[in-house]
């Protein structure tokens, strides 16, 4: 009976249907229809007064003292007979920062509930096998370069770096003697294990997508960057293996949750969609941008043909 009411619970359909029954809870328990704004009484009862003697727990890792928690309720009440005198006065209609905060608010509630939804068994692995690229570590790669400016040598640039290219080949694995041909830079000529990132910082990413395809054990050029000419010698090439599930769970489980609230928001915006009769007018083509298509499409219907 219980194996029967875990796969009953796990079934996407009936967690929607929980889920969407614990909004329209949380609406009732704490949402306030328009109608209450009439309402000239407001209660502090001893749900709100915990939750603040909580909240304030949590974040002083203390209890509050009695002019505090008075400071909290006095907060609670100015802000309850201000918002209730606004919307009693129509300003909250048609303001958009109003519609957009509450809008984020249901957003943040079924994205709260979502999140506590838990794969099911063989899903987070199956989520995991897909996606097993984004958890493998980055290669690392080391080594070192040698520069030639093409504001001081001008046109002889590229001659000049192959010349001392092939000297370099012919010497092999590079020494502080080899080092010194070039032109000095104001940055590191040598990297140890560095990603593609750390090269990128330092070199610009067309340097180092180029330098990660290097071969170890040689020297390579010209690469080119955003400072010049460079010779590269690569010592190492490391390759990670691929990532295993067990070592990076917490990471898999957080983002699987997170596509989790994407499909379920997606899904709950077009059920209420269902619910309402959507009207839009006509967009003035004359005040907005064509698109790149558009402009396109549009040159072709206007050419002469016996151009």
């Amino acid at each position: 009976m219980s194996n029967r009411l875990t796969r009953l619970f796990t079934e996407p359909l009936i967690q929607f249907l929980i889920i969407g029954a614990a909004i329209y809870a949380a609406y009732a328990l704490y949402g306030t229809p328009e109608e209450d704004f009439r309402d000239t009484q407001i209660i502090v009862d001893s749900n709100r007064i915990n939750a603040y003697i909580s909240e304030w727990e949590a974040r002083w890792n203390r209890p509050p003292t009695r002019q505090e928690i008075d400071g909290l309720i006095q907060q609670f009440v100015r802000e309850d007979i201000l918002y209730r005198q606004a919307v009693a006065m129509g300003l909250n209609e048609d303001d958009p920062i109003t519609r957009r905060r509450m809008a984020q608010k249901l957003e943040y509630l079924t994205s709260d509930l979502a999140m506590m939804v838990q794969p099911d068994e063989g899903e987070l692995e199956a989520y995991f096998e897909e996606n097993q690229a984004l958890y493998r570590q980055p290669d690392r790669i080391t080594f070192s370069q040698v520069f030639f400016d093409p504001d001081s040598r001008e046109e002889s640039t590229l001659d000049d770096a192959a010349e001392a290219l092939a000297q370099l080949q012919a010497d092999g694995v590079p020494d502080a003697q080899s080092m010194q041909v070039g032109d000095q830079l104001m940055l590191q000529s040598d990297f140890i294990s560095a990603t593609e990132t750390d090269v990128a910082r330092q070199m610009g990413s067309g340097f180092a997508e180029s330098v990660m395809k290097l071969d170890a054990g040689q020297w390579h050029g010209p690469v080119l960057s955003g400072y010049g000419v460079h010779l590269v010698y690569v010592f190492e090439h490391q390759v990670p293996p691929a990532a295993v599930l067990e070592e990076v769970r917490p990471l898999v489980l957080e983002n699987w949750h997170i596509q989790q609230v994407d499909k379920f928001n997606a899904g709950f915006l077009e059920s209420l969609k269902k619910q309402y009769e959507i009207v839009i007018d006509e967009i003035p083509a004359e005040r907005i941008l064509a698109s790149p298509d558009e402009t396109s499409t549009v040159n072709e219907t206007t050419e002469d043909p016996a151009s």
